[in-house]
């Protein structure tokens, strides 16, 4: 998810608090140009706050990858009457994009750009979690946003 204006809602699109500090700020997009030279492709839609991406976000990730003569290597596949999720015609722009750019064949998507992914596993939650019974949190280590922004203003001291 990459907006200039909008962060993110949960931690799945926040993360760790890396946008702002008493030193710094950034925003999704500044982050994503880091990327720069290597390929970078912005997904976005019309029902969310990547609605823009097309005329703000991508023009200023082009002129930062052109500084690197490597403007060809970002693309936007913005569709503008979907909203947001990780549905087939984003996944299937993400599968092409990574097979053009990487020289790989795009697994499942035939020349419709239709996907098959009958041959996918969905992995179930449990053992995609880094922490379990058999592996916990370290004792001590910080388990919420707020605890993450203390320990991180205890370590710049």
């Amino acid at each position: 998810m990459v907006s200039s204006y909008f962060f993110g809602g949960c931690q799945c699109e926040s993360g760790m608090p890396v946008h702002r500090s008493a030193d710094h700020f950034a925003n999704n997009v500044i982050i994503a140009a880091l990327a720069a030279p290597r390929p970078l492709l912005l997904v976005s839609d019309g029902k969310d706050w990547t609605q823009h991406v097309p005329e703000s976000e991508f023009p200023f990730l082009q002129k930062i990858y052109g500084y690197y003569g490597a403007a060809a290597k970002t693309a936007n596949v913005h569709l503008p009457t979907e909203g947001h999720d990780y549905g087939p015609s984003k996944r299937a722009a993400v599968y092409r994009f990574v097979a053009e750019h990487f020289g790989l064949t795009a697994p499942g998507v035939d020349a419709t750009g239709k996907i098959d992914e009958s041959h996918i596993t969905i992995e179930k939650h449990g053992p995609l979690h880094v922490f379990d019974d058999a592996h916990p949190v370290p004792a001590g280590a910080p388990r919420d946003i707020a605890a993450i922004e203390r320990t991180l203003r205890e370590l710049q001291r």
